[in-house]
């Protein structure tokens, strides 16, 4: 259906059911008909945009074949996509210590078995000013992560759905870890989504969260207790 609102990855304005011929919760179609990006990746295309110049000539790692990066921008961008040639496990990585500055991983963390390893790894090859890009679906929706024990495939795969007790994942993974949380919406549905910016560095933080204030956008504490209006995203 065209739509007077425009894809904010490819510009287009015809979209398309969802997966499982779902519709937002807004009523309106979500999947792009050119590009076949979601809300969440159109949402997340704000928040990476406005965070691109800070890590534009840094070494960038994405896992996943996501589309909300502007990879075009960065002058070392390398994807990892599951099952593909170019296939890197998250809980072992294989990239040498301190190489990467910049690491996207969105909707990802939920298919690894041991988040841990997962969590420790990211920090072990990220540079000392580099930062984690991170989102997980449905986050805040339950009160508590509810673990599944196993890669339910009614549930795409995943093993876990996270509840705000993620932080707490985050603080025994890697203490040193400072983060901004951000709730971004999609340009067509209006849907909202969270992503958060991990760092060891104070300064990276603190620039990543200017940026994001600079694009309209409101960074919060990563580590702060949810507040009523985060739980919606």
């Amino acid at each position: 259906m065209q739509s007077k609102k425009h894809c904010s990855i490819c510009g287009h304005n015809i979209f398309t059911f969802g997966p499982g011929k779902r519709r937002a919760p807004s009523g309106e179609l979500p999947r792009c008909a050119r590009c076949g990006c979601l809300e969440r990746h159109r949402a997340y295309r704000f928040a990476l945009e406005a965070l691109a110049p800070l890590f534009v000539n840094h070494p960038v790692l994405q896992f996943s074949n996501d589309v909300s990066a502007p990879r075009e921008v960065f002058t070392n961008f390398t994807i990892s996509e599951f099952e593909g040639d170019n296939h890197l496990d998250l809980a072992a990585i294989d990239r040498p210590d301190n190489s990467v500055g910049f690491l996207i991983a969105n909707h990802v963390l939920e298919h690894v078995e041991d988040d841990h390893a997962a969590l420790t790894e990211i920090d072990r090859v990220l540079t000392d000013d580099g930062a984690l890009f991170l989102s997980v679906p449905d986050l805040l929706r339950v009160a508590r992560t509810k673990e599944y024990g196993h890669a339910r495939a009614d549930k795409y795969g995943h093993w876990r759905l996270y509840g705000p007790d993620i932080v707490d994942r985050w603080r025994r993974a890697v203490p040193a870890w400072r983060g901004i949380g951000v709730v971004v919406r999609d340009p067509v549905t209006g849907a909202p989504d969270r992503a958060t910016v991990l760092s060891r560095s104070e300064t990276t933080i603190a620039a990543a969260s200017a940026r994001l204030a600079a694009a309209g956008l409101s960074p919060f504490d990563a580590f702060a207790p949810p507040q009523g209006g985060e739980a919606a995203a």
